[in-house]
């Protein structure tokens, strides 16, 4: 008796730890639906530091139907809806990483046993109310998996909601443990418990067997501490996948003498999903993070991919060969998965600015680019478009162009050097974007008498030109992304309404021409397969009293791969050219 009674006080004391926290892993989280208060966002933020020394294992296990059948098959993304439970299996940890997975933790993933009818199946099986009550539901269930704290010292177990909160003890520990023995690994991957992608599966069983293989052995050796292990697991992974893409866009003569500026890195299309990689002029890679854990592991991300470019076949070797290395991040982005960059971070930023230039090539046609001023657009130049401008360009001999939203002026430069056109005019709203344009221009020395940029809004622009009586033979629409998400695609959709119906009453009205309208939004991509943009344009042409023909319809360059597992979850770039008829029939 006295002997359980002093196992009860140690298992107490084990209980009331006080929390250690690493300072490299400190960040403050943003507050979403899930987290509604700044309070409660660096609460999280609490819980997302893990000590390097913790000897703990964290899994994900997720429910065996049709609608996780996508990631079970290669998708690297699942949803927090297909989640049956989380379990953290511990022997030292600090308190407060208990109550939830700490974001951006490692954790295994796991596919339950077929045996096992989980608490997300009882709950369907007692909805039986129609429609409206099944969507609340499937809503309410996103949350209602279980989280298990299992510590080893005890066999004793805790019990949590989604949420981190504390529901009960828990007597089955070994059956939880059970569990995770009867389950099938699947992959490895990075948690989030704010994202609705509540994992981001980084290495899976079916893509890389041999590396999933050595990273399990990782994962379940008990002589090193969660840091070390979770390094050595990131290293391994990315070094195999930055080393498939760059093979991949070898295959695709990237880079060439005539382009030196391109993706290397594409998300989850290189299965990095959160991660773009650009190289710019062969002189700098500028990675971009998008998603928590990025954010989170960026020592070691930086780390590998200054290892792997210093072996590249063109960047390795000689030092003047040797790629800088620059790091961005999309703070909207980060927000939206629930991670807020630290107060003091844009401080730290603004005093890096730097206005170097780097002159790139693409198509033979040279850009100045500005990869270390940190205020420039995204990764500080769009390689999306690269054989959409060039494909434009063979169609504008002697044409009359129009470049709107031009930025630096990639299509309008295409146009005159590789097409031949007459003239060309390009305009945007910010000066900056001009001025670009304008330089690079200049840069390739064209004439400004046929070339010029302009700074307006694109609307009024036409407006005034259509009350001048001015046609274009040829005009593109590249306006920016007017639908960030699926809730703004019918104010978005009026907004491309407008933009194209104005376009193609600039189109020579007596011969016809040709109008390359885009769209970046993925929500607008995506709707109907894509054709939910290409009525949006018809629904134009109908306002404008022209007659269209699709020509073509691209989406981004190659080097933007996409993941077939799923694809199109990740198209998002639309470029249709249409035939814009004369306004009579004779």
């Amino acid at each position: 008796m006295k002997l359980i009674d002093m196992k009860n006080l140690i298992y107490l004391l084990a209980m009331l730890r006080v929390a250690r926290f690493s300072t490299t892993s400190l960040n403050v989280f943003a507050f979403t639906a899930n987290c509604p208060s700044r309070q409660q966002a660096r609460e999280v933020c609490l819980r997302a530091s893990s000590n390097d020394d913790e000897m703990v294992k964290r899994y994900v296990v997720i429910q065996k139907n049709k609608q996780s059948m996508n990631f079970r098959n290669g998708s690297p993304l699942v949803f927090s809806g297909s989640v049956e439970k989380t379990i953290q299996v511990q022997t030292i940890v600090s308190k407060e990483s208990e109550g939830q997975i700490p974001m951006g933790s490692l954790v295994g993933i796991l596919v339950e046993d077929d045996n096992h009818e989980t608490q997300s199946k009882k709950n369907t099986n007692r909805n039986s109310g129609g429609r409206k009550k099944r969507s609340q539901e499937k809503a309410a269930a996103d949350i209602r998996y279980k989280h298990y704290v299992v510590d080893e010292n005890f066999n004793v177990a805790k019990e949590y909601n989604a949420d981190g909160d504390f529901l009960s003890h828990n007597e089955n520990a070994l059956e939880i443990k059970r569990s995770l023995q009867q389950g099938k690994l699947i992959g490895f991957g990075f948690f989030n418990p704010i994202s609705m992608y509540r994992t981001f599966i980084f290495c899976h069983e079916s893509n890389f067997k041999d590396v999933f293989k050595d990273v399990n052995d990782i994962f379940k050796t008990t002589t090193k501490g969660y840091g070390e292990r979770t390094n050595e697991i990131i290293e391994m992974v990315m070094r195999t996948k930055i080393k498939d893409a760059i093979r991949s866009r070898m295959l695709l003569n990237l880079p060439s003498s005539s382009t030196n500026s391109y993706r290397l890195i594409n998300g989850e299309g290189d299965g990095l999903s959160g991660l773009a990689v650009d190289i710019l002029g062969g002189k700098v890679a500028v990675m971009m993070a998008s998603a928590a854990w990025v954010e989170i592991h960026k020592p070691v991300i930086v780390k590998v991919m200054r290892e792997v470019l210093d072996t590249h076949p063109l960047y390795g070797g000689a030092e003047n060969n040797r790629l800088d290395i620059v790091w961005r991040n999309t703070p909207m982005r980060l927000r939206q998965d629930g991670y807020e960059l630290p107060d003091e971070y844009s401080d730290v930023e603004k005093e890096e600015l730097d206005a170097t230039p780097v002159i790139l090539t693409e198509n033979n046609i040279n850009y100045y680019a500005y990869p270390y001023d940190t205020s420039s657009q995204k990764t500080g130049f769009y390689c999306d478009q690269r054989e959409n401008r060039y494909n434009l360009s063979t169609h504008c001999e002697n044409k009359k162009v129009l470049d709107l939203c031009c930025f630096n002026g990639g299509f309008a430069l295409n146009a005159m050097i590789h097409g031949g056109a007459s003239s060309c005019v390009g305009v945007d709203s910010s000066q900056q974007a001009v001025d670009a344009a304008t330089a690079n221009a200049r840069l390739n020395n064209l004439d400004p008498d046929r070339i010029e940029f302009i700074r307006q809004d694109i609307s009024e622009y036409m407006k005034g030109a259509k009350d001048k009586g001015e046609e274009f033979d040829v005009i593109i629409l590249d306006p920016p992304k007017l639908a960030p998400t699926v809730t703004a695609l019918d104010r978005a959709s009026r907004k491309y309404h407008s933009l194209n119906r104005d376009a193609m009453k600039l189109i020579n009205s007596k011969e016809g021409g040709l109008l390359l309208t885009c769209t970046c939004s993925g929500a607008m991509t995506q709707k109907n397969g894509g054709q939910y943009f290409l009525e949006t344009i018809k629904k134009a042409a109908l306002s404008a009293g022209r007659r269209i023909t699709l020509l073509r319809s691209n989406g981004a360059a190659p080097c933007h791969t996409q993941c077939p597992a799923s694809f199109p979850a990740n198209a998002y770039l639309t470029a249709a050219l249409f035939y814009v008829s004369p306004e009579n029939d004779d």
